[in-house]
């Protein structure tokens, strides 16, 4: 059976601990170049003042945003719970979910007009370009598959 994105076990409650000793790890054997939160120089020479301007942004992306602000109650949350955990999921590889999401049009992101599978693609590659640990490259290539439950239902 292929691995699902609904299957993945549960983090160890010291993830953050094991992360740390792995990183140890790495920098012994030579392996991590730079720290985890050093500057990135991917794309140190771009403008970055023209991200994020909502204020900017067409009336879609304010409503889609004033909406998200509105719906940020405890009742709301305790519904999405339950609708989470009462409907049927797909299973799916993270690629196929990869895949699926690139037929999503993310109206809410002001900042990119490529496609999700482009944007995931360059995310992983700026990262693993800029010389961060693997798990970083990795979380960059999956940072946007919470938008799957789009085609679940979610608002």
């Amino acid at each position: 059976m292929p691995a699902s994105i609904i299957d993945i076990p549960q983090a160890p409650k010291n993830i953050e601990v094991t992360s740390d000793n792995i990183d140890a790890v790495n920098v012994i054997k030579g392996k991590a170049t730079k720290d985890l939160y050093d500057a990135s120089e991917f794309d140190q020479a771009k403008d970055k003042t023209g991200f994020r301007q909502f204020n900017d942004a067409c009336d879609r992306v304010k409503n889609f945003y004033a909406q998200q602000h509105t719906l940020k109650t405890v009742a709301y949350n305790l519904k999405a719970q339950n609708d989470f955990h009462t409907k049927t999921r797909a299973r799916m590889t993270v690629w196929e979910a990869m895949e699926k999401l690139d037929t999503f049009i993310d109206e809410c992101d002001p900042d990119t007009q490529e496609s999700q599978m482009t944007h995931l693609l360059q995310s992983a590659e700026a990262i693993r370009q800029d010389g961060k640990l693997r798990w970083m490259q990795l979380v960059g290539l999956i940072h946007d598959l919470g938008k799957l439950l789009f085609f679940f239902g979610a608002q």
